[in-house]
């Protein structure tokens, strides 16, 4: 076995111990909370895609959880699917949770808990540069799903941080989660790669990215 392959096993392994305590965590939280949507978890929205031969890209807190020192729980499983892709994920996530609502745009479709009306998966479409970087920088686990790669994953990140939509106090998570994700791994990291791949999501967004490694590098908190 090849380091390459030995260290692609290795992730992947890391990724799916993360992703089975990052989903008990969040089936616990739902447990007294939102028990009509306890079934809705990251590996049967994975298992349902394969199913009908969709290999999606696990994003969000799911798909980079592997990369962090310690998983998290979440709320929503997030999945990018390629665009031939779309109208059959959202077909078959509908029959599989029937009880969800699905409001869709350019973007994502999104399917929220009715009684909450939280989102708890959303199917995310290949609308920009940056999802389709994602798919080129995609890491296989196994022939279920892809994962984002380390950088990508960064990049993915970063991108929540600076979205003029996003909440203020989510953005303090991702803040949280970028500096995780680089002092975990910062041995690995490929600066180069972070750059290129940061510019493709966001216009100078790998020379912010490779500024704020720098500033975790020193011991400072990161700021936008």
């Amino acid at each position: 076995m090849t380091a390459k392959v030995q260290e692609l096993s290795a992730l992947a392994r890391q990724h799916l111990e993360a992703l089975h305590i990052g989903s008990k965590v969040t089936r616990w939280f739902r447990a007294g909370r939102e028990a009509n949507v306890m079934e809705v978890t990251p590996e049967r929205v994975v298992a349902t895609l394969h199913r009908v031969g969709i290999n999606g890209v696990l994003m969000g807190t799911h798909g980079i959880n592997g990369y962090r020192d310690q998983p998290r729980g979440t709320q929503d499983v997030d999945v990018l699917v390629t665009k031939k892709d779309v109208r059959k994920a959202v077909r078959i996530l509908e029959e599989t949770f029937p009880y969800l609502e699905v409001i869709e745009n350019a973007a994502v479709a999104r399917f929220l808990d009715p009684v909450t009306q939280k989102v708890v998966i959303d199917v995310m479409k290949p609308a920009s540069r940056a999802m389709h970087a994602v798919f080129r920088n995609a890491i296989p686990i196994g022939d279920t799903h892809r994962i984002p790669d380390l950088e990508t994953a960064l990049a993915s990140k970063f991108l929540a941080m600076i979205a003029p939509t996003r909440r203020p106090d989510k953005k303090l998570i991702d803040a949280g989660d970028f500096t995780n994700i680089v002092i975990h791994n910062r041995s690995v990291l490929d600066l180069k790669k972070l750059k290129r791949i940061g510019d493709q999501f966001h216009p100078q967004g790998g020379t912010e990215m490779v500024r704020l490694v720098g500033d975790i590098d020193a011991g400072r908190q990161i700021r936008l």
